[in-house]
């Protein structure tokens, strides 16, 4: 679950929501504008379905230590792990180079956990025992798929490496997007042409957007979700904040992405 803060109330949005908006932007990616993504249907569905493992948590949301729906980065560790199993081995069934896709992004953002997160020295172990199993499969994975007429100059590891990096930009451009407000910042490493890479600007487009430049899309996005928002908080117990999301109903939003060089004021609010 994103937790997005607003000024009337804190808005929930399921994962799927905020994959279905990575899916988007992996649709309409073009880079400097001739950019061809390859393989481009795997790309694009590990894009819209590396966080379907969630469905099941998000029908019993908990509680952070604050009394406050607690977001996707404050679960447990091992439910944490559960869930990411869960999404990789279903994007696997749809797909194998997708689901290798799925588990390279889950492994690089422990990995990144583990440079830069201070966490306790069992989880570090914990983490690290994850992350073995996770090598060993995607090893396995690749082995597998280096003889396959489609996939095997797929896996070579320069073409792993640029589609890995495409998926962790268009992640985290729609978590921007979900969690707000967006504040100006860059983004490096960011694949463009080939195996070029260059910095974006990236800043608020409206209050439930973001410009960018350059422009890496085919054109300007207006994506819908639906999500929920929450008056009040904080609970008691779990079972409080679930009974008041259970009798909460969906509202839709709207996000725009958009140049930077046309980004708009124009609040589009709760419609």
């Amino acid at each position: 679950m994103i937790r997005r803060e607003e000024a009337d109330a804190t808005w929930l949005i399921h994962q799927a929501a905020h994959a279905y908006i990575a899916g988007q932007i992996a649709e309409h990616w073009v880079g400097n504008g001739s950019m061809q993504l390859s393989p481009r249907e795997e790309l694009v569905l590990a894009a819209y379905a590396h966080d379907s493992g969630w469905i099941r948590a998000e029908q019993r949301p908990v509680l952070n230590h604050y009394g406050q729906p607690a977001t996707f980065t404050e679960m447990r560790l091992d439910d944490h792990f559960d869930i990411w199993r869960d999404s990789i081995q279903i994007v696997f069934a749809q797909n194998r180079y997708a689901g290798l896709l799925t588990s390279l992004h889950c492994s690089a953002l422990y990995e990144q956990r583990l440079r830069y997160v201070d966490d306790p020295p069992s989880a570090k172990a914990r983490i690290r025992h994850f992350l073995e199993e996770r090598h060993a499969w995607e090893n396995r994975l690749i082995e597998a798929l280096s003889t396959h007429p489609r996939y095997g100059l797929a896996v070579v590891p320069e073409a792993l490496a640029l589609n890995l990096r495409l998926l962790q930009v268009w992640d985290y451009l729609s978590l921007l997007v979900c969690m707000g407000p967006v504040f100006e910042q860059t983004l490096d490493d960011v694949p463009l042409h080939g195996q070029e890479r260059v910095v974006i600007q990236v800043a608020a487009n409206g209050p439930r957007g973001i410009a960018i430049d350059p422009y890496p899309l085919r054109q300007p996005l207006t994506i819908w979700i639906d999500a929920r928002p929450v008056i009040g908080g904080p609970f008691a117990s779990d079972e409080d904040f679930q009974r008041r999301l259970a009798e909460t109903g969906y509202k839709p939003m709207v996000f725009e992405i958009g140049p930077l060089s046309a980004r708009s004021p124009i609040n589009h609010g709760d419609r």
